[in-house]
């Protein structure tokens, strides 16, 4: 049992970097590089809004399998990987507790590079817990 929940962990968060991968290398470049600059921001926003939920789920579900597999280290470290992207996805939901002031506008665009940013960045977290899986840890 400990063997399949190890090599599902792995295959998960490889799935999990694949994804990254696409975001981060394919997607969000070929945007900006095709569109124009309005058209190519609300794109990623939107490949963001709609991915990053399943792409939560999709390592959520590694780090559970991790976990049943005893590697406790890279099942937290897959968590968190997990609730970062929850939080990428949730930063760019529509609010109404902040309301700009009157004449003023919500920073989109700053949310949007910061929510791709953070995607980028946990690639090699997504690796690290590979790692810890692969041991055991």
């Amino acid at each position: 049992m400990e063997q399949i929940g190890t090599s599902a962990a792995i295959a998960l968060y490889g799935a999990g970097i694949g994804w990254v991968a696409l975001f981060s290398g394919v997607v969000a470049p070929v945007s900006f590089a095709d569109l124009d600059h309005g058209r190519a921001n609300r794109h990623v926003r939107s490949v963001i809004k709609r991915g990053h939920g399943a792409l939560a789920i999709l390592v959520l579900l590694g780090a559970g399998a991790a976990f049943m597999a005893g590697s406790i280290g890279g099942a937290l470290i897959g968590a968190i990987a997990g609730g970062v992207f929850f939080l990428c996805q949730w930063a760019l939901a529509p609010r109404e507790d902040s309301r700009p002031p009157p004449g003023g506008k919500r920073k989109l665009q700053t949310v949007r590079i910061v929510s791709a940013m953070l995607t980028t960045a946990m690639a090699p977290v997504l690796l690290v817990a590979i790692g810890l899986a692969a041991a055991g840890i």
